[in-house]
């Protein structure tokens, strides 16, 4: 993960329960692939419930390795949203004559 964001300054840091709030998006992926492919698996062929076990584990486990930069993205843009990440300071910079 990048310190700081190199477009507008942003500072990174990890929060607590930061990786629990992702795993909540992981959870979500892994349910919607795991149900849309048993509906086919169920509706479309005639394979033994093990089987089908097996496929839609191997499924749900695949989607959430696939989706995970996506989901860990969506987390840190809705702490962003929700104010968890505030605006970095304005850096001044000092100029002039030394002072003698």
């Amino acid at each position: 993960m990048n310190r700081e964001c190199p477009r507008c300054g942003v500072v990174f840091w990890k929060d607590p329960g930061e990786t629990l709030g992702a795993m909540y998006l992981d959870f979500a992926v892994a349910s919607g692939s795991f149900l849309i492919c048993w509906a086919i698996l169920a509706f479309a062929t005639r394979l033994s419930d093990a089987v089908q076990m097996f496929f839609l584990s191997a499924i749900a486990a695949g989607s959430v390795l696939l989706c995970y930069p996506l989901t860990r993205s969506a987390w840190t843009m809705l702490v962003y949203l929700s104010g968890g990440i505030e605006r970095p300071r304005l850096r001044t910079i000092q100029g002039g004559k030394k002072a003698s």
